[in-house]
């Protein structure tokens, strides 16, 4: 009987390893199934995606980031992580309550016999027929109900759910330094966008002037028009390192949008306009916080300064976890147990008892492990500290970014004035055919690289505008202050004197020229024709002209001085309406707007 039972065991622990073992397999993945799941992750894509029904600006792009951007939404998931893990550990806090049923059954009564010792204290041996008795069935049922509760362990979980509580402070924290980041890189990539989105417009049609331009001259030198072959060749190599320029210039803008959509949390291929444009004046904008006052903000907001602070405060509260180790375990228990033995005087019974263990080693080494607790204060301390002055180091470099940005941005602005200038001035010339085609195209490309540079410039002025804010821990959304730039902070860098520079009112994008003729261009000085008003003369000849035979160029939304207050030009305003409306002479206006004179607004008819 005990070999067949024997055998039928052996051979069931050998079929369960081989069907086990013959069972795990590696499977792939089926193509259908990878094709479902795309289609699934695709479809949550879209649905997460608030749509674009109007331009967005750039408050509406750091919303979109905050609330779509998928790495954002990952940490508030961890987030979420941490604090279910702190509900968890409250948990760990409670005594244990362990149910526990069994059924047993063996195939023969557990049957015993007893004997006595003799004088020599060995056991006697068993008679020729013994007594054999029973105490148990041979099926048994079983239950059982025991509550126990260590009051070391309490302690230490005590101990462990504050640590927890911090470090989901410190997730909430770490949470609100993506934000920070995010918005960085929104209002980056933003800017660059803005930039891409007008400039790629004038790139195109020049590469097709220039490809056009290329093919002509081809096909002059094929027809041997031109005057040398070297003539033609050096004009197209000209033309194709424009070309290239061009080709360079697309592939550094045309990525823009597809990095900011990623950054809002669109799909790729979503369409979608932004708001602003490049303009020719910007506002700067400005900080009114000292520098005492940035300092204070950025060590009481500073994301890693605050994560830094609670790790300190969980590394002493190891302190305490380490002395909790050093203390003897007691351990309170009682129980309700049951059994359905008819051997059994009471089926069911309770019992409750109380135990002490106390690791006599931890003696030892209590002193080390105390050590190693204030070692991890003192090492978390002098982690913000540092961190305190990586902070404050961080806000006078922004600050110093930020002036120099603007600096930057001035020259920049210049420099696109006078590339405007010299674009309009070459293309009257080559309307009158005084220079080549290859001239007008050059500054075309050099006017663009202009307002590249311009509009870059300009981006990096909000960046390090932005930076200054993020450096101090503090949320903020880009202003529009009113046009002061000697207000900015000048922190860092305060003797040094900014130029001071003309910003108009209002953007007019590619005002239309007056067309002059060629004696005109040849002239440095134009011809005025004075009429005769007895009044206005003065000693000097150019207060001597009284400018009603000359042309002069005004644009609408342009603020004047007349009589020493600002008039808004309107759309169909000349100025010669303007000295009848307001009663003065042309002249006079001119003489308050000197500007005009300094802008080649004013020409001879």
């Amino acid at each position: 009987m005990l070999k067949k039972v024997s055998k039928i065991i052996a051979i069931s622990v050998v079929a369960s390893f081989v069907i086990t073992g013959c069972s795990i397999k590696p499977e792939a993945m089926l193509k259908e199934d990878v094709k479902e799941m795309i289609k699934k992750d695709l479809t949550t894509l879209s649905d997460v995606v608030q749509p674009v029904t109007k331009p967005i600006s750039l408050d509406e792009a750091i919303d979109r980031g905050l609330n779509h951007n998928l790495q954002k939404r990952v940490k508030i998931l961890e987030t979420a992580l941490s604090n279910q893990q702190l509900d968890l550990v409250y948990y760990d806090m409670l005594p244990s309550l362990t149910a526990s049923a069994g059924y047993s059954e063996r195939n023969n009564y557990a049957g015993s016999a007893s004997t006595t010792f003799d004088e020599n204290g060995n056991p006697r041996p068993l008679d020729a027929n013994p007594s054999y008795s029973v105490s148990q069935d041979k099926e048994r049922t079983t239950s059982d109900l025991t509550f126990s509760w260590n009051i070391l362990d309490f302690g230490l979980s005590y101990v462990r759910a504050q640590q927890q509580a911090d470090k989901f402070l410190i997730a909430q924290e770490k949470q609100k330094k993506v934000e920070h980041n995010l918005t960085q890189e929104i209002r980056r990539a933003y800017y660059q966008a803005v930039s891409s989105q007008d400039l790629l417009k004038r790139i195109q049609p020049m590469m097709v002037e220039v490809k056009k331009a290329l093919s002509d001259s081809k096909e002059i030198q094929n027809q041997r028009v031109a005057k040398s072959p070297m003539e033609a060749l050096s004009y197209q190599r000209e033309l194709l390192d424009i070309l290239r320029s061009l080709h360079t210039l697309e592939s550094s803008l045309i990525s823009a949008k597809v990095e900011l959509a990623e950054l809002m949390g669109l799909k790729p291929g979503i369409v979608f306009d932004l708001a602003d444009k490049v303009e020719k004046n910007y506002d700067i904008p400005q900080i009114d916080m000292s520098l005492e006052e940035m300092e204070l903000i950025a060590l009481e907001n500073r994301p890693e300064l605050a994560e830094s602070r609670y790790q300190e405060r969980i590394s002493e509260k190891e302190i305490t976890a380490a002395k909790l180790k050093l203390l003897p375990g007691i351990n309170l228990s009682t129980s309700l147990s049951y059994e359905n033995s008819d051997y059994l005087l009471n089926n069911d019974w309770y019992s409750y008892g109380a135990n002490v263990s106390w690791n006599l080693l931890n003696v030892f080494k209590a002193n080390e492990m105390n050590k190693l607790a204030k070692t991890q204060v003192e090492v978390a301390k002098e982690q913000n500290l540092a961190l305190s002055m990586a902070v404050l180091s961080q806000v006078h470099l922004s600050i110093i970014k930020f002036n120099q940005a603007k600096k930057e941005y001035l020259l920049a602005k210049d420099y696109l004035n006078v590339a405007d200038d010299i674009y309009k001035l070459v293309e009257v010339e080559n309307d009158l055919n005084i220079n080549s085609r290859l001239v007008l195209i050059k500054e075309k490309l050099n006017h663009i690289l202009a307002t590249l540079r311009y509009s870059s410039s300009y981006a990096n002025v909000q960046n390090s505008y932005g930076r200054i804010y993020a450096s101090i821990g503090v949320d903020k959304k880009i202003e529009t202050p009113s046009n002061n730039v000697n207000n900015i902070l000048a922190i860092e860098n305060p003797k040094v004197e900014e130029p001071k520079q003309e910003v108009p009112v209002v953007v007019i994008e590619e005002p239309k020229q007056e067309v002059l003729t060629k004696e005109q261009v040849n002239q440095e000085t134009p011809i005025v024709e004075e009429a005769k008003n007895d009044s206005m003369i003065k000693e000097d000849d150019f207060y001597n002209k009284k400018f009603s035979s000359s042309i002069i160029t005004i644009f609408e939304g342009e603020k004047l001085l007349v009589n020493n207050e600002e008039y808004m030009v309107k759309a169909n305003d000349d100025i010669s309406t303007i000295a009848k409306e307001k009663g003065v002479s042309i002249s006079s206006i001119v003489i308050e707007n000197f500007w005009l004179v300094e802008k080649n607004r004013v020409s001879s008819k």
